[in-house]
């Protein structure tokens, strides 16, 4: 027969385990869909194994509906916390996809190794990128630090705090696809311009010298020149990716601030 405690400490692990596994499944950086769903589902376990201190004591006494409302918001609150933190990996692969887009290489698609879909070359590229910006930064500490902010402010202890939840996730949802927006062309920003330049200077070209088959010549120097433009700015894209992930953390945080 299990001992109670041992029953109460699965139970709170249980629970726990509905906001962060949508959180590891969520983050590309964890593996994606190329890493097999019971492993990304032992990190979420795991991850809830390393909150147990902040989970309480034991599961609340209520009934079986009421218990229903609270998985149904732990799994609410830990898509909103996957959700933010993988923007900043969507923001990247976004810009390499809108450069690859710019430099007429939008239709070479290559499978992306943490994404769910397929990616351009650049995408893929500054993804891995980002992913290795995460770890390089401690964006496991950062993730963790965070989902121990958010069962300090929404904990299991308190099953009827449903109201200011919602208000909450759909806030930081806004920013966050917001900030996902706005960091996406940032990142890319640099590219455009020089690919912006080269097609006026294209242009130029053509009209001083119409014999000069501009598109047939354009098509691989604004291909090179893309490329290289990211290459030469990866010093430039790593400073940026570090900002940016330090932005999403801060807003994960804000949002999971305690309120008196």
């Amino acid at each position: 027969m299990v001992p109670a405690d041992i029953k109460a400490t699965l139970g709170l692990v249980a629970v726990g385990a509905a906001r962060t596994i949508p959180l590891a499944w969520s983050i590309p950086a964890f593996g994606g869909p190329s890493l097999p769903g019971q492993i990304r589902m032992a990190m979420g376990i795991g991850l809830s194994f390393l909150c147990l201190p902040v989970l309480g004591g034991r599961p609340p006494s209520v009934g079986a509906v009421l218990w229903g409302l609270i998985v149904a918001r732990e799994v609410m609150v830990g898509i909103v916390m996957g959700f933010v933190c993988a923007c900043m990996f969507r923001a990247a692969e976004a810009a390499g996809q809108f450069t690859d887009v710019l430099r007429g290489a939008s239709m070479a698609e290559v499978l992306s190794p943490t994404g769910e879909s397929r990616s351009s070359p650049l995408g893929a590229l500054l993804l891995l990128l980002a992913a290795v910006v995460f770890f390089e930064m401690g964006g496991l500490v950062h993730v963790s630090s965070a989902l121990v902010r958010s069962y300090e402010a929404i904990p299991l202890s308190a099953p009827a705090r449903f109201a200011v939840s919602p208000r909450a996730m759909a806030t930081v949802v806004t920013a966050a696809s917001a900030k996902l927006i706005e960091s996406a062309i940032g990142l890319c920003a640099p590219v455009v311009v020089a690919l912006l330049i080269a097609d006026i200077l294209l242009g130029m070209v053509g009209r001083a010298v119409p014999q000069i088959p501009i598109y047939f010549v354009g098509m691989p120097l604004k291909a090179l020149l893309g490329v290289g433009a990211v290459l030469l700015g990866v010093a430039g894209l790593d400073t940026a990716l570090h900002a940016g992930f330090r932005g999403f953390f801060d807003l994960l945080g804000a949002a999971f601030r305690l309120r008196p």
